[in-house]
């Protein structure tokens, strides 16, 4: 099914996937994409009409991620943008400095650069400090989170932070990895919790499956709402 919705943000183009699911689920994306899962045999009209009952909703999405004007919706870091770290949004200032350094409080992350006319290297130097302090906080919970499986025999896997474009973690038996996504530290802190435990858990169970389920179930009972939460902060959805 093609479909574009007139929105506040122009014409955009519904992706529509059919799952084996019992209600519609819409998601509305930083980067104003739109996705809509849906009931499998669902009749393409009973989708229009959801789509068009659910337009202010979206139009107010769409609005919220455009006032923020939250990083991954910029192509370069520059004072007046805004970021969010940990489920708290940040404005973004760039200081002209002798020293290179970033600084976050609750309000603000200031950049201080030596350089702050020349926006490949305040760029960079964003992208560095993000993907220190991503990981070394990341570090943490994991080694908070490990003993969960520690006791079944496995060991410490190794961590890795990279940009994902669907995932917001992924586990490597083989190479006895856990890869997260750069942009979940923008999570609240129950939502990268979540993350990493749901990863944690591949080790002793591989797949999706029962098993797997009620263990998450025994040791993150709240888990769904933490999934939830992963939804609706960093991508909107209904």
């Amino acid at each position: 099914m093609d479909y574009c919705l007139q929105t506040c943000r122009g014409n955009i183009p519904i992706e529509v996937v059919y799952k084996d699911v019992k209600s519609l689920r819409l998601k509305v994306f930083p980067s104003t994409e739109i996705k809509i899962s849906v009931p499998l045999n669902t009749p393409e009209e009973f989708i229009i009409n959801f789509l068009n009952q659910k337009l202010s909703w979206i139009n107010k999405q769409l609005e919220s991620f455009a006032q923020t004007a939250a990083v991954e919706k910029e192509n370069f870091i520059r004072s007046g943008t805004s970021t969010r770290i940990l489920g708290r949004q940040l404005s973004i200032k760039i200081i002209p400095a002798a020293k290179k350094r970033i600084v976050r409080d609750d309000r603000w992350l200031l950049i201080y650069t030596t350089e702050s006319q020349n926006q490949e290297n305040v760029d960079k130097q964003f992208f560095n400090w993000w993907q220190k302090n991503s990981k070394q906080y990341f570090l943490s919970q994991l080694e908070r989170l490990f003993p969960i499986v520690q006791k079944y025999g496995v060991e410490m896997p190794d961590l890795r932070v990279k940009q994902m474009q669907t995932l917001w973690g992924s586990c490597s038996r083989k190479h006895h990895r856990i890869n997260l996504n750069y942009y979940l530290y923008k999570a609240p802190v129950a939502g990268i919790e979540y993350v990493i435990l749901h990863e944690l858990l591949h080790f002793i169970y591989p797949r999706h499956n029962v098993q797997f389920y009620e263990a998450l179930t025994v040791y993150m009972p709240d888990w769904k709402e933490r999934k939830r939460l992963l939804d609706y902060e960093i991508v909107l959805g209904v």
